[in-house]
């Protein structure tokens, strides 16, 4: 029976030490600083950066003081921490109100349309149309006029095309 015991924790033993070497330190990972940076772009690079470097859930547990471990993902935990209701109505105030604006080119309009809309559905639940009413509706005038036979003529029309188009 001790005999046993012991193999055991010489197999655990060696499972951690297979799970540390297939962990990579190639990508930095930036640590989230407080609530006033964009949590949402943060939690994004610190994936990806994750990913790279083979970590899994309970590893970045390690690394993030005060994520406690339990049986929701890395990712559920951050959110329900730092996407809270008051930013949630901060961002969607900000993209329903974001506006191009004269001399505002297409692509930084977008890009700020895209990363409001990333914060806003978190969850990926809105509609092609919805992404697409968020970018055209505060569009300069002559260019919704211009992009509205794509919207008419095209199947199934994705915000990636009709900001191409508008490019």
């Amino acid at each position: 029976m001790a005999n046993n015991l012991i193999q055991q924790n010489i197999l655990i033993a060696f499972q951690g030490i297979q799970t540390a070497l297939g962990r990579r330190n190639n990508t930095p990972l930036l640590l989230f600083r407080d609530d006033t940076q964009d949590s949402i772009e943060w939690l994004d690079n610190f994936e990806k950066a994750a990913t790279a470097n083979q970590y899994d859930n309970k590893y970045k547990f390690q690394i993030i003081a005060n994520a406690g471990e339990d049986n929701t993902s890395f990712t559920t935990q951050f959110e329900m921490k730092f996407r809270t209701p008051i930013l949630i109505s901060k961002w969607c105030m900000e993209l329903e109100r974001k506006i191009q604006g004269l001399g505002k080119a297409i692509t930084e309009y977008a890009k700020a349309i895209r990363k409001l809309i990333k914060q806003v559905d978190f969850e990926k639940n809105w509609t092609e149309e919805q992404k697409i009413h968020s970018f055209t509706k505060r569009l300069r005038t002559n260019l919704s006029y211009i992009l509205w036979p794509l919207l008419v003529l095209k199947d199934n029309p994705t915000i990636n095309m009709v900001v191409e188009f508008a490019q």
